[in-house]
This record gives structure tokens, C-alpha cells and sequence, in this order.
């Protein structure tokens, strides 16, 4: 049942608007105990801390925090889970609490085995609430989702957010994108849940079916899984080919679930969810904490939510600006990561002495005529120089020919990225589409060629 709210945009104003001081001590006070509970019921950390000469008693400060308690990585419960009897690494609940077994996407070509318990579930949902009623949605509102339900555990912490929120729920599981586009038209719905290129690919079947996916009078797009939603030119391309007003994004990392989302008053990326998990950056070579206000670290966090598999201090090794100044209007006090995640630690690619991210090439694809939003980014090395060749589609009906598109996005690269990337302009529907995730950065680079950043000596 949904609690009665007199506050029309905060979920939790206590804590959403609590001062950066008073959130501070909350976080501290809850690593102490999180800590002290993992050493007692993980193996996997009372491992890990033992091994660096630390006990939970030693962990007072943030300086204790920051420079004494080692970082905690997927490769750590990887090699658990291949060495554990029921085939999960780093848990410290017994397998008569799990309710639920998920595992990891494989984006880095190993997937995680995950567990979570009934509460656990539940209070994955709760993490969407924040957002979604700054976005003035409400237990009136309804949700179609455009998923096959399986082993990823964001579709499943969406649909327990909607759940939570008490909205109608539409699945579209099993459905072709034709059919998806049919019963959006019918059914009309407030929100349609999908990855931002998935949205776009049903705008773009509706139209080869002679429909108009606006005249379903959806209100919201939201999701996650990609960058999209909190980049500008992908943005504007969802808000004109579905008629919305409101473009809610999500970002989430599988182990700790959806830790970060949009306010009402969007700029430019996503609020960390602080009820939910610690978040912070860190330099990647050498682990210290990033002070600078918008400077590039590595985003790391610590989980509040997930006690059947703790997650305390984990590299996400996802690239991020926090905001200094969260507060652009919306109220919210909980750090502001700007643009969300900008690449991936373990992806970077630096051209010609210039960091290249993949989330400013997706933005600057989309601001240039005749191009559509379907690209990869493919990575390799030649003559002990990294390179990148930028594979595009033509947008439907594009006035110049292929060369002439090339060479404009080539030109629009270097001028705002500050270096000179190869350009493919293909025809339109020559790149796969995907449901989930779409697969957007192919590395052939060697492992010995890829940045290794060991945060302080620990891998």
C-alpha cells in the first residue's frame, strides 16, 4: 500500500534534501556496521580483509575508509563462485533466504551468479519510487514493458518498482516489436520501459507499419542498460518519435541494482540513490578519492540492499563525473553524476594522446543531419597506436551519399572531441538491433594492449 505523501517531488524528502554533513555521517555509520557484519558472515571479506591487515574495528573515519578498507572486484566473486559449492561467490546468507537467482549481463565476457532474498526484492523496487514520482507518475498510472523476463536482474527491479509504486503493469514478453507496437496503441499506456535504442527501433516499426507510436499519448520513456537517456541528441530523437514530455533514466550496476536516477529537472544525468548505496570516485591508477568537482574517476560503491551477497566498496570500473552542486532546481542533495557513465575503465581508448569516450561520439553522431542513432565503435590496435573506427547507419531518407556523411561526422568528431576518428557510414538497417542491451564497442585489441588500473595496487 502507498504510503500518503504531502511532498509532490521527493519520495524521502528527509534524506534527499538532507545536508551533505548530515548525509556523510549516515553513510559512515552505516559501513561500520556493514562492514562488521560482512567479516562475520562472508567468507569471501573476512578473506579479503584479513589478507590486508584489517579488521572491522579499524574502519572509525573516511580516512579509514578511503586509504585503510581494500576495494572489493567482480574477479573476486568470480573465483569464489567457481570455487563454492553452490555456485555463488561472496555470499553471506544461506541458501534457505535466496527467493531469486539472477546473473550478470557478460559484458566483460564472465557472467556473476547473483541471489537475492525476498526483502531483498523488495526493496530493489523502492529504488525506482525516487524518480518516478518527481516525474509525477503515480499509483493511477500504468507501465508496458517491452522485455522477455529472464536472468537479468534489471527488468525484474523494475517491474518490483512499479509494483511498489502500485502501478498497472503491461507485459509485452514474448510479443514481436510489431506486436509490442500494437498493444502500446491499444492499451495505452502511462510509461513504456525499454532500452533507449529499443524505443527508437519500435518508433521506427511503427512507421513501416503505417502507424504512429505517438498517438498512443504515452507520457514517459524510461529504462536503462544504455547511456541514451541522459544523452542529449538521443533524448531529443525519443521525445519527438514517441510525442513525451518526460524521459526517465536509470542507471544501474547488476550487483547493487538501479542505484541512480533521473529527477524532474533533468541536467544532464542522474542523482545516486544515497538511501540505497555509498557512491563515490576514485583515481584509477592510484584508488584515491576524486575531490575535484566533474574530474573523471572510477565509480565506486558500497550497497546497502544486498546482504545475501555484499557489495562493499566494488569497483564498478565505470567512468563518472559527480557534480559538486546536485541541486539544479529539483531540490534533491544526493550527488549528481553528470552524464552518467562517460565509458569504462577497462574500455578507455585514448587516440592520438586524447581520451575518447564513447558516450560524447553517441552524442555527436546524433547532431549530425542524415545520420540515424544505430552505431558501434570498434577498437584496435596498429602499429602500438590505439584506433577507432566509427560504424554508422544512414537515417532513413538521407539526402547525401555515404562518403559525403562520412566525412561530415569525421569533421564533427574532431572538431568537439579534439582528434580525428575513422568514419563507416552504412545503409540503413545494416546493424543488428537488440532487445536488452545493445552491444555498441568491439575491442580487438589484445589484453596486454588494454589500460589495466590496479587502484592502489589491487587488481
Amino acid at each position: 500500500m502507498i504510503p500518503h505523501r504531502t511532498d509532490h517531488h521527493h519520495w524521502n524528502a528527509a534524506t534527499q534534501t538532507a545536508s551533505r554533513e548530515q548525509l556523510d555521517a549516515l553513510h559512515l555509520e552505516r559501513i561500520r556496521h556493514l562492514v562488521g557484519w560482512a567479516y562475520e558472515n562472508s567468507p569471501l571479506h573476512r578473506r579479503i580483509y584479513d589478507a590486508a591487515g584489517v579488521k572491522p574495528a579499524d574502519i572509525r573515519t573516511w580516512d579509514d575508509y578511503h586509504h585503510r578498507l581494500p576495494f572489493t572486484d567482480k574477479p573476486d566473486y568470480v573465483a569464489d563462485q567457481e570455487n563454492s559449492v553452490t555456485g555463488f561467490g561472496g555470499t553471506a546468507l544461506g541458501t534457505d533466504r535466496w527467493q531469486q537467482y539472477f546473473h550478470t549481463t557478460g559484458t566483460t565476457g564472465r557472467f556473476l551468479n547473483e541471489a537475492f532474498t525476498h526483502y531483498e526484492m523488495h526493496k530493489a523496487g523502492s529504488q525506482y519510487c525516487y524518480g518516478l514520482w518527481d516525474h509525477g507518475i503515480r499509483p493511477k498510472d500504468s507501465i508496458y514493458f517491452c522485455f522477455d523476463f529472464g536472468m537479468w536482474i534489471g527488468l525484474w527491479s523494475y517491474y518490483w518498482g512499479a509494483r511498489n509504486l502500485g502501478l498497472t503493469i503491461i507485459s509485452g514478453g514474448g510479443a514481436s516489436g510489431a506486436q509490442r507496437v500494437r498493444q502500446i496503441l491499444e492499451r495505452r499506456p502511462t510509461i513504456v520501459c525499454g532500452t533507449p535504442t529499443y524505443l527508437l527501433h519500435l518508433a521506427e516499426i511503427a512507421q513501416r507499419e503505417g502507424l504512429d507510436i505517438r498517438d498512443a499519448g504515452v507520457k514517459m520513456v524510461a529504462g536503462g542498460g544504455e547511456a541514451g537517456f541522459s544523452i542529449p541528441a538521443t533524448r531529443e530523437q525519443l521525445k519527438q518519435a514517441w510525442g513525451v514530455e518526460h524521459v526517465y533514466d536509470a542507471y544501474g550496476v547488476g550487483e547493487a541494482l538501479f542505484i541512480g536516477q533521473s529527477c524532474a529537472e533533468w541536467a544532464g544525468g542522474v542523482h545516486a540513490v544515497e538511501d540505497v548505496c555509498h557512491s563515490y570516485s576514485v583515481d584509477p591508477d592510484s584508488g584515491d578519492p576524486i575531490t575535484a568537482s566533474g574530474e573523471v574517476g572510477e565509480h565506486v560503491i558500497t550497497s546497502y540492499t544486498h546482504f545475501a551477497q555484499p557489495f562493499i566498496k566494488y569497483r564498478t570500473h565505470d567512468l563518472v563525473r559527480i557534480d559538486s552542486e546536485p541541486d539544479h532546481g529539483c531540490g534533491w542533495t544526493w550527488k549528481h553524476l553528470l552524464g552518467v557513465v562517460l565509458g569504462r575503465a577497462d574500455f578507455m581508448v585514448t587516440i592520438r594522446g586524447v581520451n575518447v569516450y564513447p558516450t560524447a561520439v553517441e552524442n555527436l553522431v546524433g547532431e549530425v543531419p542524415g545520420l540515424s542513432n544505430h552505431y558501434e565503435l570498434h577498437i584496435s590496435r596498429v602499429e602500438g597506436m590505439d584506433r577507432m573506427l566509427v560504424k554508422v547507419e544512414a537515417a532513413p531518407g538521407a539526402a547525401a551519399d555515404s562518403s559525403v556523411l562520412a566525412d561530415r561526422l569525421a569533421d564533427h568528431l574532431r572538431a568537439n572531441i579534439g582528434v580525428r576518428l575513422e568514419t563507416e557510414v552504412l545503409t540503413e538497417g545494416a546493424l543488428p538491433r537488440y532487445e536488452l542491451k545493445t552491444k555498441r564497442i568491439f575491442d580487438s585489441r589484445s589484453a596486454s594492449d588494454r589500460p589495466t588500473a590496479t587502484l592502489g595496487g589491487r587488481a
